[in-house]
């Protein structure tokens, strides 16, 4: 995945008389998912497209926690947006369990339906 390490990154091919665009990255909420999306927000900003970043409170820490390696003016361009999450039991791992479905994730699944 290509990081926004490169701090003179211009993109001038891009015209400002296209219409308008704005990006929003939903990830889901697994640790992979938050660092991948972050990268390729990183990468869209580059090119002066708006992106908002619309997870948990948590999750939204957790990923601007881990943004070493990326350009931090690329990061600064990123609109994280809190969403709310309402309150639910969250049941630990069971490892040894057959099914590999996460069930520790259920109860945040129930809780926003």
């Amino acid at each position: 995945m290509a990081n926004c390490n490169n701090q003179n990154v211009n993109h001038n091919h891009i015209s400002t008389e296209q219409a308008q665009a704005v990006v929003i990255m939903v990830p889901f909420p697994a640790q992979g998912h938050l660092n991948q999306l972050l990268q390729l927000s990183c990468l869209i900003s580059s090119y002066g497209i708006p992106v908002h970043y619309v997870s948990s409170a948590i999750h939204n820490r957790q990923a601007i926690v881990r943004t070493n390696g990326l350009n931090p003016v690329e990061i600064a361009k990123l609109h994280f947006l809190d969403f709310p999450t309402p309150d639910f039991d969250s049941p630990p791992p069971k490892p040894d369990l057959t099914n590999k479905f996460p069930e520790q994730l259920q109860p945040a699944w129930d809780a926003t339906l």
